[in-house]
């Protein structure tokens, strides 16, 4: 009897080729990015700035959302459009969706380098991911094994235990 395994939320962003449906994959990216730059926004008003005002704390949760989104959008949209105007769905398409989301952190900080450096970087780790999803690689196993036997069965402390029934040497 086969077993069933759930199905991952990001599985069915793989569902169709490159340059296929991407208004659902773009959906389907954006949902949890919008979370992560909601958490990072509210981790950023609470933590880091302390706006006062509203303005000023919508404004700090757009200064920290919006590269967040802009990263996801710039990357679906050009693997998908570089994979409909090319015709291929392969890793160069990854790596130029990659570049294009570390390009926009580079206009978030407003620094060239930093554009360039995080694109080859996330183009680097978009290829990585492409080429672990063609070969059937699972980089996060879906039932991670549970650490029933390990350090728990160590004793590291110091002292060793009493012996069991002392006294305190008084006789009473």
């Amino acid at each position: 009897m086969s077993e069933i395994k759930p199905r991952r939320y990001f599985d069915r962003y793989f569902d169709t080729p490159d340059g296929q449906e991407t208004f659902k994959k773009l959906w389907l990216a954006i949902k949890p990015a919008i979370a992560t730059s909601f958490f990072v926004g509210t981790a950023d008003v609470l933590l880091y700035s302390h706006p006062k005002g509203y303005l000023e704390t919508l404004g700090r949760y757009g200064y920290m959302s919006f590269p967040i989104i802009g990263a996801t959008t710039a990357f679906v949209c050009t693997t998908n459009a570089a994979a409909s105007i090319r015709g291929k769905d392969d890793l160069l398409n990854w790596f130029l969706g990659g570049f294009a989301a570390g390009a926009m952190m580079g206009v978030w900080r407003r620094r060239v380098m930093t554009g360039w450096n995080m694109g080859m970087l996330f183009g680097i780790l978009a290829i990585g991911k492409k080429y672990a999803v063609q070969n059937g690689w699972d980089v996060t196993p879906r039932n991670p094994p549970i650490a029933s036997r390990g350090i728990w069965d160590w004793d590291f402390t110091l002292t060793a235990e009493r012996p069991r029934n002392w006294t305190t040497g008084k006789d009473s």
